[in-house]
């Protein structure tokens, strides 16, 4: 493991304080990207908080632990390992374990937390010692937000996302349900843990000043189908949060109006439209047909502006909602097998 860096203080002052409980620790899940973790041990070696505040613990989620970091580990920055992989929510609940901090301090492997990440946090709780939640700022390459924060509420990604350690232990952790061990998919554990955080009145702050930067996703063509896989989990959040879901998941505001799932409605609208084209084109109406084909171009465009109209990503969009609405039928079907126990983690 990348050692923390000298700070050029005495030795015999500096090792004192490894025996204490550190402020912040870093729980990173990862599936073992040699170059995303020494990016982003770079990142934190450039902290400007001090150094005996923080640990760093990364949770392999079924990749074994490198060599390298298996020798190299110390109390500041070590590692733990899932003998199997069992998703990013179990992976964190790992690290939490395995971890010290008064607060937790959530990011991933493929972030870049600003130098003063860590600092910004501590002086925001500083000045807010009620906080028991505190979301920073997670901005793409050009700066602008990762994910669009609903109405000033916190999105809860857990690229930058900090929790007091009582907190975390009532909530109960990550919802380990939300990963198909057979598909590797996982999805909406990070929504599922807010929800829940929420429910329980937690005090969530927001602070813009402590700051990760985040790639941009569905960098391949492939992407989108991916994604739209990813939908299996949609059910099971809505089982567990009803209202939350609702009100909460993918809703479009245009002034007074909100369109719940207007993504997903587009998907529906583009596989009615074409089996429809289809139907009438079978019994000889073409007029009838080619309109159909009409709205399904219209709710295609809406699926394909998913992806910015990007024409390297249009023949995966053209399976997109046919993949969507198909993960979403597995997903209903897998909490009707659990008996409807959405707290089930089979």
């Amino acid at each position: 493991m990348v050692p923390c860096a000298d700070d050029g203080r005495d030795p015999s002052r500096v090792a004192a304080p490894t025996l204490s409980v550190p402020r912040f620790s870093v729980v990173v899940p990862t599936r073992g990207d040699g170059d995303k973790l020494q990016r982003l041990l770079l990142a934190l070696q450039r902290q400007t908080l001090a150094k005996d505040e923080f640990e760093i613990v990364l949770a392999f989620d079924g990749a074994p632990v490198p060599p390298a970091l298996q020798t190299a580990g110390t109390a500041s920055q070590r590692a733990v390992a899932l003998p199997e992989r069992r998703g990013p929510g179990a992976a964190r609940n790992a690290g939490v374990r395995a971890s010290r901090g008064t607060w937790i301090a959530f990011t991933e492997d493929d972030c870049a937390p600003a130098p003063d990440w860590l600092e910004a946090a501590a002086a925001r709780i500083a000045r807010e010692p009620a906080l028991e939640a505190l979301e920073g700022a997670t901005l793409l390459p050009d700066g602008k937000p990762a994910r669009r924060r609903p109405e000033a509420g916190p999105t809860w990604l857990p690229t930058n996302l900090f929790v007091r350690r009582d907190l975390f232990e009532r909530s109960g952790g990550y919802g380990e349900a939300f990963f198909d061990r057979a598909r590797g998919i996982y999805f909406r554990e990070d929504s599922d843990f807010g929800f829940t955080l929420a429910a329980l009145s937690a005090r969530v702050g927001i602070e813009p000043a402590a700051r990760v930067i985040h790639p941009r996703e569905h960098p391949t063509w492939i992407d989108p189908i991916r994604w739209a896989r990813r939908y299996e989990m949609d059910p099971l959040l809505a089982a567990r949060h009803p209202e939350a879901f609702r009100e909460g998941i993918e809703v479009w505001r245009l002034g007074p109006v909100r369109i719940r799932r207007p993504f997903v409605r587009a998907c529906g609208a583009y596989v009615l439209a074409l089996v429809l084209a289809g139907a009438a084109a079978l019994i000889g109406e073409g007029g009838v047909a080619a309109w159909f084909l009409v709205l399904a171009a219209l709710a295609f465009l809406v699926v394909w502006a998913k992806w910015r109209l990007d024409p390297r990503k249009a023949p995966a969009a053209l399976v997109v909602p046919f993949v969507l609405l198909t993960a979403l039928a597995r997903g209903k079907k897998r909490v009707y097998v659990a008996g409807a126990r959405p707290d089930s983690t089979a």
